[in-house]
Parts: C-alpha cells; sequence; structure tokens
C-alpha cells in the first residue's frame, strides 16, 4: 500500500510540472543512508600568513584529509639535514595541531633540496605558474634514503603523528620532476622504502600527478581513457612496476584542476579493472588537490563548480579528495587574481570557501531527493531537522555537452577531429557545435553519430539554464505544514565578499583598507524561508547554490491546506481582487512576502475595498497574508 501511495505522489508531483521551473520531491522518511565520507573535503594547508593559521584553528570546518608542504619547505630552507630537522622541530607544535584537526594528514616528499641534489643549476623548472628548483635526481641515493628515514621518524615517533601519510614527489608530469623516467622509479623505490623503514604499516604513495593519466613527458587526448591508454600513464606504468618491485603503493592520488567532472569516473574504473588485473587488493584512491581552472576562478561558474565537484567525487570510488589551497600562495595588487586559495592572500572569504561551509554544514543521513529536470542536489536529514543542498550549476552548454559525447561515447578529441566535427588545428568547434543546436543535422550509421545525437539534449538542458535564473519548486512529501526555515545563499551578490571588495576598491579604499573593512564581519548570513504546504519556491542565479534548514518540530500542521480567502486573477500583471470572508473586511492587514519569506509590502484593508495594484513589485512570485494567520496564498505576478 505504501508502494502505491508513493507512486501515486510522485505521478501526480510530475505531472504538474511548470514551464522553466523545477520541480523537487524531497521525501525525508525514505533515507537511502549515511553520507558518503567521500563527499567530506580535505584542504591543502599552506598559510602564507599567520591570520590564515589561526583562520584555520577557528574556521570550525571539518575535514576528513589535510596536506601540508612542510618537507619540502624544511629541506629547501637548511643547508643540510642536521639544518632540516632543526626547522621540523620548530613546527612541532604546529603539526601535531594539524593532526588533530583531519583524520588523515599527508605529507610530501618532494623538491630535491640545493644540498642533496645531482645538479648545480639553480634555475626553475619550466612548470606553469611557480617555480620548482632541483628537480633532478639526488648525488647519492642512500644519502636521500637516510634523509627521507630520518625525517619520517621525526614526524611520527618522535612528534607522535600516527595519522599520517606520505606522497612520493608532486606533480611530476608538469615539470617538477626532469630527471629521467628510470630515475623517478628509482626515485620512488628509495623513497618508499625509507619511509617503511620507520614501521612497514606506514601509508606510502603517488604519483600525484596534475592529471591522472598523464606520464613525465606525455599526455593522452582529451577525452575518455581506454585501460589501453591509461596503462601508458605514469600511474599505469608504476603500478606495473610495484608488482616486480614488491612495492605497491598503499594509495594512488592525483590532481585535477579541469571541469570535466567525468575524468573522477574514468579514473577510478580504471584503478577498480587495474587491480584485479593485477590480481592484488585494491587501495584507495586520493584526489591530493583540485579546484576550478584558473579561467573561471573567479566567475560565478566557480562557485557551484565547488558542490558540483564533491557530488561528483562522491559518486564514485575515490575514498578522499583535497581542495587547494586554503590560501592564496602569492600577494598581489589585487585580492582576487585567479590564484586558488579559499581565502585571499589577504584573508578574505572568497565565495568558494563559503561553497565549502555549506556542504561541512550537511549532517545525518541521506534521504530522497528527486527531481523533474537535470539539477545537482542532496538532501539529508538529522534528528527533526531537514537540510536541502541545492546548486544551480550552469556551466556553457558546449563544455557539458562535449564532455558527454567523449565520456559517455567513449571517444577523444582527436576522434571528433579526424571525423571533420571539429578542427583542431584552428581550434573550431564547428560544425560539432551547429549540431548541438540541432541547426545541423547528421546520421546515425557510427557510434560517434549517435554519441554526439545523444548529447543534443544535454546541450539543450544547460543552454537554457545558462546566465539565466532558475525556479525551484520543493515540496516537502507528505507535509503540509507552515513556516519559517533559514537559508544560506551565495551568489553573484549575497554572502560575496569579492563583489564587496571590488565595491570597495572602487569607492576608493586602498587594497588594506578594504580588506580590513571586510575582515570585521565575514560569517555566512541567513535569510528566513517560508514553507508553505510543505512547499518552499526559489529563484536562483546561474550558479548560485543554497543550503536550506528546516525544523520540522516548528511546521504548524493544518487539516486545511487552502487559505480561507482568495485572490484573483493568478497569474496577474499586478492589479488583483481579494475575495474576503464578511468578517475579515473589517479592521484587516494585508502582508506581501517574497519567496525568501521577507515582508515586502503591507496595507490596510479598507472596508468594500478589496483591489489592489501590484504593478511596483518586480515579477516573481509572492505570499499574501491576511492579519498573518500563518494562511498563505500564492501570487504570481507575470
Amino acid at each position: 500500500m505504501k508502494l502505491y501511495v508513493s507512486l501515486v505522489i510522485l505521478f501526480q508531483f510530475f505531472t504538474q510540472i511548470a514551464l522553466g521551473q523545477t520541480n523537487c520531491l524531497i521525501d525525508y522518511t525514505s533515507i537511502e543512508g549515511p553520507m558518503n565520507p567521500n563527499f567530506q573535503l580535505g584542504v591543502f594547508y599552506v598559510p602564507k600568513t599567520s591570520e590564515a593559521a589561526t583562520e584555520f584553528a577557528n574556521c570550525g570546518i571539518e575535514f576528513s584529509l589535510a596536506r601540508t608542504n612542510i618537507i619540502e619547505t624544511v629541506l629547501n630552507s637548511s643547508s643540510n639535514l642536521s639544518g632540516s630537522l632543526s626547522l621540523l622541530n620548530s613546527v612541532e607544535t604546529e603539526l601535531q595541531d594539524l593532526s588533530l584537526r583531519c583524520e588523515k594528514l599527508v605529507f610530501i616528499f618532494e623538491k630535491m633540496p640545493a644540498w642533496l641534489s645531482s645538479s648545480s643549476d639553480p634555475s626553475p623548472a619550466a612548470t606553469p605558474g611557480w617555480a620548482v628548483l632541483h628537480t633532478k635526481a639526488p648525488a647519492n641515493w642512500n644519502t636521500w634514503q637516510t634523509v627521507v628515514d630520518s625525517i619520517t621518524r621525526k614526524i611520527v615517533v618522535d612528534f607522535g603523528i600516527s595519522n599520517a601519510l606520505f606522497e612520493v614527489w608532486n606533480e611530476p608530469d608538469l615539470g617538477s620532476w626532469t630527471g629521467t623516467k628510470s630515475e623517478y622509479f628509482q626515485l620512488y623505490r628509495t623513497t618508499f622504502d625509507g619511509i617503511k623503514q620507520v614501521n612497514t604499516s606506514l601509508p606510502v604513495g603517488g604519483p600525484t600527478v596534475n592529471f591522472w593519466s598523464n606520464n613525465l613527458n606525455w599526455q593522452a587526448p582529451y577525452g575518455f581513457k581506454s585501460s589501453a591508454v591509461a596503462d601508458s600513464s605514469l600511474i599505469g606504468e608504476l603500478l606495473d612496476s610495484s608488482v616486480f618491485w614488491n612495492r605497491i603503493p598503499d594509495f594512488i592520488s592525483f590532481h585535477n584542476f579541469n571541469i570535466n567532472h567525468q575524468e573522477y569516473k574514468n579514473a577510478s574504473d580504471y584503478l577498480t579493472q587495474k587491480y584485479i588485473q593485477l590480481g592484488i587488493p585494491t587501495r584507495p584512491i586520493y584526489v591530493t588537490e583540485w579546484n576550478a581552472p584558473s579561467v573561471i576562478r573567479y566567475e560565478p561558474l566557480s562557485t557551484s563548480f565547488m558542490i558540483k565537484n564533491q557530488l561528483e567525487i562522491s559518486k564514485t570510488s575515490i575514498a578522499e579528495n583535497c581542495v587547494a589551497a586554503w590560501q592564496d600562495f602569492s600577494s598581489s595588487s589585487d585580492e582576487f587574481h585567479n590564484d586558488y586559495g579559499l581565502i585571499s592572500y589577504g584573508g578574505i572569504h572568497k565565495p568558494a570557501y563559503y561553497s565549502v561551509q555549506l556542504s561541512n554544514l550537511l549532517k545525518g543521513d541521506k534521504c530522497s531527493f528527486t527531481s523533474s529536470n537535470q539539477m545537482d542536489g542532496l538532501a539529508t536529514i538529522s534528528g527533526d531537522t531537514v537540510q536541502i543542498l541545492v546548486s544551480n550549476y550552469a556551466p556553457p552548454a558546449i563544455v557539458e555537452a562535449l564532455n558527454h559525447t567523449l565520456f559517455e561515447g567513449q571517444f577523444t578529441i582527436n576522434d571528433l577531429d579526424q571525423a571533420g566535427f571539429i578542427d583542431l588545428a584552428t581550434n573550431s568547434l564547428s560544425p560539432l557545435d551547429s549540431i548541438y543546436q540541432s541547426l545541423l543535422t547528421i546520421g546515425s550509421s557510427t557510434a560517434l553519430e549517435i554519441a554526439i545525437g545523444n548529447s543534443i539534449l544535454i546541450y539543450q538542458h544547460y543552454h537554457s539554464i545558462e546566465n539565466q535564473n532558475r525556479s525551484f519548486h520543493i515540496q516537502l512529501a507528505g507535509n503540509s505544514g507552515f513556516g519559517t526555515g533559514r537559508m544560506y545563499l551565495i551568489d553573484s551578490i549575497q554572502n560575496n565578499n569579492q563583489l564587496k571588495y571590488d565595491s570597495l576598491r572602487s569607492g576608493g579604499l586602498s587594497q588594506s583598507s578594504a580588506i580590513s573593512n571586510l575582515l570585521v564581519q565575514q560569517n555566512l548570513v541567513t535569510k528566513p524561508i517560508q514553507i508553505i504546504n510543505g512547499t518552499i519556491d526559489l529563484n536562483l542565479k546561474a550558479n548560485a547554490v543554497c543550503l536550506i534548514e528546516i525544523s520540522l518540530s516548528e511546521l504548524k500542521l493544518t487539516q486545511n491546506n487552502l487559505a480561507n480567502f482568495a485572490c484573483f486573477p493568478n497569474p496577474s500583471n499586478g492589479k488583483i481582487q481579494l475575495d474576503l470572508p464578511i468578517n475579515m473586511n473589517e479592521n484587516s492587514t494585508l502582508f506581501v512576502y517574497d519567496n525568501l519569506g521577507q515582508q515586502v509590502y503591507k496595507t490596510e484593508i479598507i472596508q468594500h475595498e478589496t483591489e489592489f495594484n501590484f504593478a511596483f513589485l518586480e515579477k516573481g512570485i509572492y505570499y499574501l497574508s491576511v492579519n498573518n494567520t500563518g494562511e498563505k496564498i500564492k501570487l504570481i505576478l507575470n
């Protein structure tokens, strides 16, 4: 009987879809299980200022994993091993505190120190965005192993850090390793042995490539990576070799700074099959750095991307993810200069920081969340509190359609080029773009043509929401209550310190004064939101994200979901007529609320005069209440 009732509710719900509106059904009685552990965020913790360290200690965000480059710092800030260990001693308390803040603490053995390098060339390697010195093999491998052993022993034995993990090198595919491949493999083996000498149970992993399918001097074409192609990656070759050496990584780690979230599934599926092929137990996968590409890092898209990325990772077998980074790496004459910290160099919380806060606030068990069309969201229940996360992720339609063609169809960008759908030589996406827009038609005689055809609906969906506000109608299944919840909203205006900073600078404040002004109050600001008949209506800007919190115990349940008054016409262009009972015509007040639950207007109802003109209000959804009795009706102004 319960299944039948649920099906009836779903049928009625999804057959009443309004044009341009996404209907969402939250059934908090249908528990899907605990939150996926891999949804919880980690962070690459590189505080460049004391203020950033203090902020981290007091931010209240629970990180599953933290990653630190302290080994690089001490090796490159001294002239010998003794000096490195002395520097490490000076930050013992900080590292112990950091260890207590997370479930796992990742240390990186990276960057050969000048006093140990086999190369005397001090010039920086050609890496994008930062300088890396001494990227060659050590002058003496035994000495390097002693260094690794000594530093590991200091961290684990002397400092008592029991949740330490160790990565071998950092982004060797981007120029931070300019030695040969055989030297890199020797680096891995020697570092592995140096760590395991301290304790064989210490987790050692890598190869921490910038992109999972890259090798040292090679990368596969953009798009889906078959097992045969992925076997040519550094990850594939390392796993093959490590079985022969009997030094199998305890975890595999890589980075991703692309917008193509499909890569996570591609990588995790490949690694799952690889372990089966090699006949060894599955090892966890860690994405130890990720963020939006720099070209969109301060665009509205980056705000919703933070949520989208976490949601997509949580659908895979990836065990941990770690956003890069806690604070911007460099100062600048502008606080927002495409660096990848969650907070600016001056300590300003970026919109991305607030997105991370929202995902961290989610508690309890996942409950059923269905929608009438594609959207990104998650609902949880903890006690009597329901939390609803909504991300209006709106990337360029061509990006999502192209990625859908490549990854769902299992093709590469070269396949499209060779078939004449794009031209890589001129960076032209024609005629593919025209096909997605339905301006050109193609057949369905090849697998590639079928894959392109299947992506047209993807293009149409994202094109319809790109740079557009989007309406969401959220129904709490089986609930007819009235009440007020609260909403955390992040968009181009709300909880957006980038906008505030730009405004202060445009108003004539110096950079330091603008920073000081913003640092005074950076807490997330919430707004009340109305629950009417167990429903919530939202209108979100493109790439806005929000978290709604509702206390079920505070909802007022009614036997009759209908208010005892009405208005017409509805929808209206502004002029309406109220139909009121006789006893409501005298000494009554009409209240008007917007869809965030904020009162925007009120007026006395004069006897026998029940005509009103709301043309002065912006188009949208409003709620009318007479005398604030708790009974409200929805008014649509168009």
